[in-house]
């Protein structure tokens, strides 16, 4: 009998699961995959995402495993271009763009450590309800299809957009807004001197960043409608836009890709009801949009020491386990709306109105307006502040 099973443990799972284990509590936390293993993901962390890797003792490791520090990222708008970074957010002042393979190993071993039992290759099929309120999981390992039960007092959907939790506990979407932008990525070597930048075109959107092993990471994003199209010569398509921004598409072919591209359209801009009787959801699986400003990640962090917070005090008889679920999500929401309107404003990929463009024609030439620029595309400045 566990005190909270979390089923998922990528980027938020795992911080939830660390985070409970080290207030005290039982955890199993189990995952279809095993450790390390990739998934499709932004990789940013702004600063606020490293924030709260250092208050948990491991930006350090991520540093140590050759996820070298971003500390100028450049927003080219066309006629525009901002270089710069947000301010500083608990001390820490640059950004990170870690490969999944990297991130999620870390945080599942640290989960461990701190006392949660890590099941891998377990496929959840079903809840297990009692009274009423969730009670466990049953399922079956990815090897053999015996099944077992798992039973706790709370269970958590950390499993992602399509959330197996989600379904079986029927969680509604509350705010939705159908997706707006494709995106394909892929990794290359040789061309590190290309930095972290965001290049925004009319109907596209490229980032490079570097990440590990001294690859750079590049993403584009076409209206959604457009996938069909890109679909049928995704490389071809690939290109064509990097041709949009002068220089890029000659420096991305000097280098080498050596991984194939990976992409989607299922990215659809969500709030799903996060908390119910003996069950609660985080990361993707309760608040999802688009991946254009790379806040996922970040905003997993949050969501992950928000919830921790929340079943801890339930748990401990501080407050009434649903009382304080329903205060997390309200915590959450609040928190995450500024990002959630300002990645839908991205993602509509639009052209860039005249007066913004002088704004920003402004802010190259003020440091300080320039960061705070930086700090709203990060989530860590409200959009009104600026």
């Amino acid at each position: 009998m566990y005190d909270v099973i979390v089923v998922g443990a990528r980027c938020a799972g795992s911080p939830l699961a660390m985070l409970l284990a080290r207030a005290g509590h039982r955890v199993a936390l189990v995952d279809r995959a095993s450790f390390p293993s990739d998934t499709m993901s932004t990789h940013f962390l702004w600063q606020r995402g490293a924030a709260r890797l250092k208050g948990w003792g491991l930006l350090g490791q991520l540093q140590a495993s050759g996820c070298a520090p971003i500390r100028q990222i450049t927003l080219d708008i066309g006629p525009v271009q901002l270089t710069g970074i947000g301010p500083a957010v608990d001390d820490v002042a640059e950004t990170y763009c870690p490969r999944r393979t990297v991130l999620d190993a870390l945080l599942a071993e640290t989960a461990v450590q701190a006392g949660a039992e890590l099941i891998d290759d377990f496929v959840v099929a079903d809840l297990l309800w009692s009274d009423g309120r969730a009670a466990g999981v049953r399922g079956h390992s990815a090897r053999s299809p015996a099944e077992s039960s798992l039973q706790a007092a709370m269970v958590v959907g950390a499993d992602g957009l399509h959330s197996t939790v989600v379904r079986k506990v029927a969680a509604r979407a509350y705010r939705s807004h159908p997706p707006l932008t494709a995106v394909y990525y892929s990794y290359w070597t040789g061309i590190s001197h290309l930095g972290a930048a965001f290049h925004v075109r009319p109907g596209r959107l490229i980032l490079t960043w570097p990440t590990n092993d001294n690859r750079t990471c590049i993403y584009v994003a076409w209206p959604r409608q457009e996938l069909p199209q890109v679909r049928t010569d995704v490389e071809g398509s690939f290109h064509a836009a990097l041709r949009l921004v002068p220089g890029l598409d000659e420096a991305v072919e000097s280098g080498c890709r050596d991984q194939r591209f990976a992409g989607t359209g299922d990215l659809p801009n969500l709030y799903r009801e996060s908390a119910g009787p003996g069950w609660a959801l985080t990361g993707d699986a309760g608040h999802h949009k688009d991946p254009c400003t790379g806040m996922g990640m970040s905003d997993a962090f949050l969501a992950a020491d928000l919830l921790a917070g929340a079943i801890h005090d339930g748990l401990t008889g501080r407050q009434p386990m649903d009382d304080a679920l329903a205060c997390y999500q309200r915590r959450r929401d609040r928190l995450t709306a500024n990002g959630f309107e300002l990645t839908l404003a991205t993602a509509r990929l639009a052209e860039i109105p005249a007066r913004h463009q002088a704004f920003y024609q402004a802010a190259a030439e003020q440091p300080d307006l320039a960061s705070r620029i930086f700090g709203v595309l990060g989530g860590s400045i409200p959009i009104a502040d600026l």
